[in-house]
């Protein structure tokens, strides 16, 4: 029982050791930064984590990052807003995605089209927070 307990945490510690570090791409536009960043994740999943302002703002599987809309209705009395969602109305709306990229691959079976990277871009409300920016995938 001992043998397989230290063979279970030792394949747990060899997994975690060689996970990928995340692809992290910067975008200054206006007043306002912006970091995106792909990890690998669990079910062979990429995941994209969304930063603006230094704040994480989502993270989201490559399945649902495509086409995005995430609307948030600011109470009459709020005090504490996110700066970029205090733009004269009462309900602000990321929108944008990571749409794929693909290309025609030829083998030997035929042509097939295989996702090759992602290209980003993301508005909150009027204002432009990612502007194509692109991850290529090995």
């Amino acid at each position: 029982m001992k043998m397989v307990l230290f063979s279970i945490a030792a394949m747990l510690v060899v997994s975690v050791s060689h996970a990928a570090e995340p692809t992290c791409k910067t975008q200054a536009i206006g007043n306002h930064g912006a970091k995106l960043c792909v990890a690998g994740g669990s079910f062979q999943r990429d995941y994209y984590t969304l930063w603006v302002d230094g704040a994480q703002i989502f993270t989201l599987p490559d399945d649902y990052v495509e086409k995005i809309s995430l609307t948030h209705t600011i109470p009459a009395d709020a005090a504490i807003e996110f700066a970029l969602s205090k733009q004269g109305t009462p309900q602000v709306t990321i929108v944008g995605g990571c749409v794929p990229e693909s290309e025609t691959q030829t083998t030997s079976s035929g042509s097939t089209a295989v996702e090759t990277g992602r290209i980003c871009s993301f508005t909150w409300g009027n204002e432009v927070i990612v502007k194509d920016l692109h991850f290529s995938f090995d």
